[in-house]
């Protein structure tokens, strides 16, 4: 005799029921696939042996002698191609399988997912320090511009008094 079961307390959910917005999880995916091969499998089985039947239904009324040895054949023929068909879909359940188990998991992704922010904030970091250069060359550009035509007048006014020397002292003798 069972125990019996206590309904849970008036205005909470039984709690073997999931809220019906509840995630489903890879696990859950994995297994709601191999059930739907399975059925496909159990369908296709059930579909060949109706046709058998009505192959065999048919031919019972064309002949009863050649009957029982076509349809041992038959029987056997299905049994291979059955045998075969699950022999494929195990192959093809089991390479999905491996092909599922080898994708990232949620952690590698987290991962991935925090050095790209990472980096993203570096590019950004780095592009500010470049427009923070770029600022202060523009700044500096005005003194140096400056600085370099004090230079040129200086060189000129060199040239110039040296070319009155030159001019006076050739001159004199």
């Amino acid at each position: 005799m069972t125990a019996p079961v206590t309904p849970p307390p008036p205005g909470e959910p039984p709690l073997d029921v999931l809220p019906p917005d509840a995630p489903a999880t890879v696990e859950d995916v994995r297994a709601s696939r191999r059930w739907t091969w399975v059925a496909l499998a159990w369908a296709v089985a059930a579909s060949a042996i109706a046709v058998i039947a009505l192959i065999q239904d048919d031919k019972s009324n064309d002949t009863t002698t050649t009957t029982s040895t076509q349809q041992t054949q038959t029987a056997e023929n299905l049994q291979q191609s059955l045998q075969q068909f699950q022999k494929q879909t195990n192959d093809r359940l089991d390479a999905f399988s491996r092909r599922l188990n080898d994708t990232a998991s949620q952690s590698d992704v987290d991962k991935v997912d925090k050095r790209l922010t990472q980096v993203e904030d570096d590019l950004s970091q780095t592009k500010s320090d470049v427009s923070q250069t770029k600022s202060d060359v523009s700044k500096q550009s005005a003194p140096i511009q400056q600085l370099q035509s004090d230079v040129k007048d200086l060189q000129q006014r060199v040239d110039d008094l040296e070319n009155q020397q030159q001019s006076s002292g050739t001159t004199t003798p």
